[in-house]
């Protein structure tokens, strides 16, 4: 078996190449014309320094002036992961009532197949500038919109909490600290001799002194707490969409001509080279 001149062989088979090419460029074209139009919407945010949920920074103005508000780009890869979490999709996916949205038969997991329906048409990924990315892909070019800043919402909400836990801990301990100071003082003031000796005085103060150190450490984490930093500064809220981001027509025809093109010649070529030599 002698392989054929490609110039030979599409000289000879054009018809067959330019049929099966056009064909399929075609088929492209009505498939991505006639499926249904997906519309885009993106929320962008920038990282916040994590330094700003410490209380130290609040009370401390050399420290407010030491730490910028942005942090570093770094920082993204917790909440990148946060993107792989079904917990913000089911949420969404109750919250707009996706299963009714997609067509979803209502079921025992129908909303968990909303949410992992929403999942796949969405893309939660760090820019190359740095900036956190949520994309959400949908018919529907309002509600679009509305998915993205809500998962914004959520990953800010779901990091905002697991940024205060540890200073909910540490306010828990100084309280239960400061109850025992208290019963300490309460116990030592209703004694007949603390008023009347030195040393009772003495104790009392010290008692005084470390209350008023205590509470004022409660109230700086309670201050730090209800702030609650945020973990996300969003610079820019999703918005509907002017056209539709899918199918995108073009690339589709693009990419069918070309492999369309390179099957149906490797097509001519095998068939060229079965023919007997005469």
């Amino acid at each position: 078996m002698v392989m054929p001149d490609l110039l030979l062989v599409f000289a000879k088979r054009w018809k067959l190449i330019v049929t099966i090419t056009l064909a399929a460029a075609i088929i492209a074209f009505l498939i991505s014309f006639l499926s249904p139009k997906k519309y885009l919407a993106v929320a962008t945010a920038l990282p916040a320094n994590s330094m700003t949920a410490d209380k130290a920074r609040i009370f401390n103005q050399n420290i407010q002036e030491l730490y910028s508000d942005f942090g570093t780009v770094d920082e993204l890869d917790k909440l990148e992961g946060t993107a792989k979490l079904d917990t913000l999709f089911i949420a969404a996916a109750e919250e707009f009532k996706l299963d009714e949205h997609y067509k979803i038969p209502f079921s025992g997991e129908s909303i968990y197949d909303a949410a992992l329906r929403l999942k796949k048409d969405s893309k939660i990924s760090r820019s190359g500038y740095g900036e956190l990315k949520v994309k959400v892909w949908d018919e529907d070019k309002t509600l679009c919109a509305q998915l993205a800043n809500f998962l914004m919402k959520k990953i800010q909400e779901l990091h905002q909490h697991l940024q205060n836990e540890s200073n909910l801990s540490t306010l828990d301990k100084i309280k239960e600290a400061f109850a025992l100071k208290q019963k300490e003082y309460l116990q030592l003031s209703d004694s007949a001799n603390a008023a009347s000796n030195q040393i009772g005085k003495i104790k009392l103060d010290v008692l005084t002194d470390q209350l008023q150190a205590y509470q004022k450490m409660i109230d700086e984490y309670q201050l730090a707490i209800s702030s609650n930093a945020p973990v996300l500064l969003v610079v820019e809220a999703a918005r509907p969409a002017l056209w539709a981001d899918r199918p995108k027509i073009l690339e589709a025809v693009l990419f069918a001509l070309f492999g369309s093109f390179i099957f149906s010649f490797l097509l001519a070529l095998f068939i060229e080279s079965r023919k007997p030599l005469v």
